[in-house]
């Protein structure tokens, strides 16, 4: 097979979606409050995740911020988050003058770990964000019971797990929050951008409602009027954003089904190639593969990883280092970068996430698993 094959893009929006955009836009309801195609889509969120409220919100972003600002986060608390994830998970911390806590993860699910989270609790700590990160289950029972005993509540980022389950359950509803992502890469999207934020909390719900309008919401007593009970934001979801989020969200089941079987065949045709550790599934969870992530393990003669990405990358296979600076070790929290965090500083330098979305064939498949196999051997 020509090492030129051209490989298909990722998202890839359907006739429906594109159609279901154009309704909205001719409704000419784009905005607002008790927005009916919002609402449906917020519904259809939460019946599928298994949790009582969802809250769609502008980004990702924009949903980790509104579930810690109605956790209360504020100047001298702190956050615990993984310092292997997108800085998504950590920012919205600062914008509430709160400190993050950057924690390790683990060497196989590349997940927070709770021991790193158990030894950093302190008087100060507000909130643990717990990452699903790459679709891969973080260990929630252990994560919640640190929480319980610290009297901590945690936030699971599920930006990149919708169809990851535990336990037959998906993620989503064992935190006290969830934020969910619907950016145009995610695992379904709303047009681009997007996210929305899950909770059995009713109270949590309306917070998060109120705040992502401005902190407005009604006067009690006064029919038909609003006011500004707090200070909020403007992270509104669109209708036409709606509109292509209910439209994809209709077909998640399949994509995830897709993403799967992808996964499963890579492994099948990469089992046993020396110097590569391949993304594993913990017990008792399903694994959405929103990343097929793999490690290059390091040893004399072997290609690091990002040499291998090099290569790949020049014979049109686009593979990508997986989160080659630790949140840590960057400028934006420069106060951090005296930590140690090995597990997380070490999988910095040797993890590639490979193509792997619904839009591949096999024979994509299989010309990456060919390709990554050549550059692995160096």
């Amino acid at each position: 097979m020509s090492s030129s094959i051209e490989l298909p893009g990722w998202p890839q929006l359907s006739d429906e979606d594109v159609e279901a955009a154009v309704a909205a836009l001719r409704s000419n309801r784009l905005v607002g409050l008790r927005n009916g195609t919002v609402e449906e889509f917020e519904s259809a969120l939460a019946a599928g995740q298994g949790v009582g409220h969802a809250v769609a919100v502008s980004t990702g972003t924009a949903a980790v911020h509104l579930a810690l600002h109605a956790l209360d986060v504020g100047p001298g608390d702190e956050v615990i988050v993984p310092a292997h994830t997108f800085i998504g998970s950590a920012s919205p911390v600062t914008y509430l003058g709160a400190r993050p806590v950057f924690a390790d993860v683990t060497p196989d699910t590349h997940c927070l770990d709770p021991d790193s989270v158990k030894s950093l609790i302190t008087e100060h700590t507000k909130a643990i964000v717990a990452v699903h990160i790459n679709g891969c289950a973080a260990d929630m029972e252990a994560l919640c019971a640190v929480g319980a005993e610290a009297g901590v509540p945690v936030v699971e980022d599920m930006a990149q797990a919708l169809g990851t389950e535990i336990g037959g359950r998906p993620v989503g509803g064992f935190g006290d929050l969830a934020c969910v992502s619907l950016f145009e890469q995610k695992v379904i999207t709303s047009g681009g951008e997007g996210g929305a934020v899950l909770t059995n909390n009713p109270e949590y719900a309306e917070r998060v409602r109120r705040l992502r309008s401005h902190g407005e919401g009604p006067i009690e007593g006064r029919p038909g009027l609003i006011w500004a009970h707090e200070v909020g934001y403007n992270y509104r979801l669109t209708t036409v954003q709606a509109a292509v989020g209910l439209s994809q969200h209709a077909r998640l089941g399949a994509m995830v089904e897709a993403r799967r079987r992808n996964a499963a065949y890579l492994s099948e045709r990469l089992a046993g190639v020396e110097g590569l550790e391949l993304p594993v599934e913990p017990e008792g969870t399903v694994h959405a593969f929103w990343k097929y992530v793999v490690r290059a393990v390091p040893g004399e003669g072997r290609p690091a990883a990002a040499e291998i990405a090099a290569t790949l990358r020049s014979r049109g296979v686009p593979v990508l280092l997986r989160y080659p600076f630790p949140l840590h070790k960057q400028p934006a929290f420069a106060e951090h970068n005296d930590v140690s965090l090995p597990v997380a500083e070490r999988l910095s330098e040797e993890l590639l996430a490979l193509p792997s979305h619904p839009a591949l064939t096999e024979e994509h498949l299989g010309h990456i698993a060919d390709e990554v196999r050549k550059a692995v051997a160096g």
